[in-house]
């Protein structure tokens, strides 16, 4: 099984809906993940997003 605690992980479309519930499955199993980083070329969604996710 794929462990993602302490890794660095890139979504690219990170903000359209199979990148937003990557995201919420991402940090509710893995909440060590070291860094998500959300890749999107929507400003509006990705300012939604940081809202959403400030840390």
């Amino acid at each position: 099984m794929l462990d993602l605690n302490n890794k660095s992980v890139l979504i690219t479309g990170g903000t359209g809906s199979l990148g937003k519930a990557l995201t919420r499955r991402i940090f509710a199993e893995f909440p060590n993940v070291k860094r998500l980083v959300i890749f999107s070329r929507d400003e509006q969604k990705q300012f939604q997003m940081a809202q959403k996710y400030p840390e």
